[in-house]
């Protein structure tokens, strides 16, 4: 019975750690150790933890058993908000089976003629409908874990879409287009605010903390 209590200390104590909150926060995983060109990237103390990494499983080395992961995950608790990363249009907003609750928003074309899109999967609850226009940093949706392909894990599945609209052909690393640069994760703030005259620039899809 002594040994039965000690053990169940033992877990909790364990769990405890995994979930505490400064774990939540200011980490990102890291790139698969056979990816062609891997990114640093760095995380504010305050934003929610990036759980998956953009994956293009024709970049990997050796193998078949590498599969696509078109966008980053975020994961924060239920109910968080999810932020527009640039402004926009909203052009999809609908549930669907694999995906559960969806937003997708065309940014237009950028400064470099090139047209950019962002979509965001799994949401708890949408607050924008098609044809909204929506400004960089809005709250247009809460994080959910919506959709079979969620596995009920509450998260965002946040997608960029670049030179073009197709996923599986032009769907690019997000961390590549954070307004402090490369891999330099940036929660919003108005100094970060892109202009459509400037290189696509996004903010982070989900509210830091305290911010």
């Amino acid at each position: 019975m002594k040994l039965c209590r000690l053990s169940v200390i033992a877990l909790c104590l364990l769990l405890s750690a995994c979930f505490a909150p400064e774990r939540e926060t200011g980490w990102a995983v890291g790139y698969g150790r056979s990816y062609a060109a891997p990114l640093s990237v760095t995380m504010p103390e305050n934003a929610y933890a990036i759980t998956q990494q953009f994956r293009r499983a024709e970049l990997y080395s050796g193998g078949s058993e590498v599969t696509d992961h078109f966008g980053i995950d975020v994961h924060a608790p239920l109910g968080t908000p999810v932020l527009a990363v640039a402004s926009g249009r909203v052009i999809a907003s609908h549930w669907e089976p694999g995906y559960g609750h969806r937003i997708e928003v065309d940014h237009g074309t950028d400064g470099n003629g090139h047209s950019a899109q962002t979509n965001y999967v799994h949401l708890r609850k949408r607050l924008v409908r098609v044809g909204d226009q929506v400004k960089q940093g809005q709250q247009i949706a809460t994080l959910g874990a919506t959709g079979l392909t969620a596995g009920g894990f509450p998260h965002l599945h946040f997608e960029v879409l670049y030179k073009g609209t197709k996923l599986r052909t032009h769907a690019a690393d997000p961390n590549l287009f954070w307004a402090k640069g490369i891999g330099r994760v940036t929660c919003f703030a108005k100094r970060h605010v892109w202009r459509p005259a400037q290189a696509f620039k996004i903010t982070y899809p989900v509210a830091c903390v305290n911010e």
